[in-house]
């Protein structure tokens, strides 16, 4: 009985093995049916595009830029053992694509970044023969951008991606729509150490569009020196200052009887570009430097004719200014908000608030007038007057009722 069932335990085990040996001999391309793995319908070669995400904060030109992908041919082999495919001039030979930005690609309001993308890659490509393809996707590194310097000065800057992907190309022989290959399929793993998910498209349809290469651009504000210059990222044209301040704010205070040593009150928020990395900026009172963390309120006090200076603000910050209410006095701005010209009036007497103001490229400034108006001398002290109406009062009763009496 042991011995019958001994023998029927290993007749299994031998089958299982076989079956898993056989299994694994079946030529498979990796999880085809994932969601983030391109699929051809049918017959038809899949089309895919690589989207070139460029962050870039508000008040900013897009700038001259040309973002370089390259495609090289890696060797390895597919998980069941076969070498990838070799590529040749005339076999799966993929061009560099490009994808260009200029200053009409504008950022749309509310949004952080500008996608362009390279269009179908597999354009003019051609198989010759079925297989697994598999490549190395790169961006060039500091390539097909200018800075706009003067001298060592640069007024902005470019992040490059530096990751890099594997794209594995599955190729398939047709068999009902007659003879020749197709692109089945297509996926991305991004090449790190470990990696082994898939990056999965950020658009799905007649093309297959990947998010895979993301620069950063920034720029310093206030640095274009002619607010109404139609090509302000255009380095050659030299409209531009690295020197020049990006936010000054002056207190000044108005009228014969204003005091022009009093302190005004501000509290003052910025919130950071939605590019910026760190944590807060500095700006002087004459030689006095003082720290604004982003989100944070932080009070100042500014005289007549004082000013808070921003040598290097990031283009698209915002800040937000309030000044305490002084009696007396009315407050008003005029400003400059990404060279725009633009005022603001304000009720005497009462906290004055600017809300939300952008911090742009071009010229920003804001002036906060203090007025207060002039005493009229009248020749009467104003201050005794209630004392002098009820003398005046008094006489009047003492005249009537004396009347009233001669006439009884």
């Amino acid at each position: 009985m042991k011995k019958t069932f001994l023998k029927k335990l290993v007749t299994a085990s031998i089958a299982a093995v076989t079956a898993l040996s056989v299994f694994r001999g079946v030529p498979t391309f990796a999880d085809e049916n994932s969601d983030a793995t391109a699929m051809s319908i049918g017959e038809s070669n899949v089309q895919v595009s690589i989207n070139k995400v460029l962050n870039i904060a508000e008040g900013i030109t897009t700038p001259l830029a040309r973002f370089t992908f390259t495609f090289t041919p890696k060797s390895g082999n597919s998980n069941n053992g076969v070498p990838y495919e070799t590529v040749t001039a005339s076999n799966g030979q993929i061009a560099d694509k490009t994808v260009s930005y200029s200053g009409t690609d504008a950022l749309v309001s509310g949004e952080t970044s500008i996608k362009k993308n390279t269009g179908n890659i597999f354009a003019n490509v051609t198989y010759t023969h079925a297989g697994e393809y598999v490549y190395t996707v790169a961006e060039k590194q500091n390539d097909g951008w200018t800075a706009m310097q003067k001298g060592d000065v640069a007024i902005d800057s470019m992040t490059y991606d530096n990751r890099s992907y594997e794209m594995h190309v599955i190729v398939k022989n047709r068999v009902t729509s007659g003879s020749g290959v197709y692109i089945s399929s297509v996926y991305f793993k991004q090449v790190t150490t470990g990696a082994t998910a898939k990056v999965k498209p950020s658009e799905k349809g007649a093309t297959f569009k990947y998010d895979l290469f993301t620069n950063i651009y920034r720029k310093n504000a206030g640095k274009i020196t002619d607010p109404n210059d139609p090509h302000p990222n255009d380095p050659h044209l030299g409209k531009y200052d690295p020197n020049a301040k990006s936010l000054v704010i002056k207190k000044v205070v108005s009228g014969a009887t204003a005091d022009k040593t009093k302190d005004f009150t501000f509290k003052l928020t910025f919130t950071k570009a939605s590019t910026e990395d760190k944590t807060s900026i500095v700006g002087k009172i004459g030689n006095d430097s003082k720290t604004f963390e982003y989100g944070k309120e932080t009070i100042i006090k500014l005289h007549h004719d004082q000013s808070l200076v921003f040598d290097t603000i990031p283009a698209g910050t915002r800040y937000k200014l309030v000044e305490t209410g002084s009696q007396g006095y009315t407050a008003s701005a005029a400003y400059k908000e990404n060279g725009a010209s633009k005022n603001q009036a304000g009720t005497v007497s009462t906290n004055f608030t600017q809300d939300s103001i952008l911090i742009g490229e071009k010229p920003n400034d804001n002036t906060i007038t203090n007025s207060l108006p002039d005493v009229t001398p009248t020749g009467l002290l104003i201050d005794n007057l209630p004392f002098i109406l009820m003398i005046g009062l008094g006489l009047a009763g003492f005249v009537v009722l004396s009347k009233k009496r001669r006439q009884a």
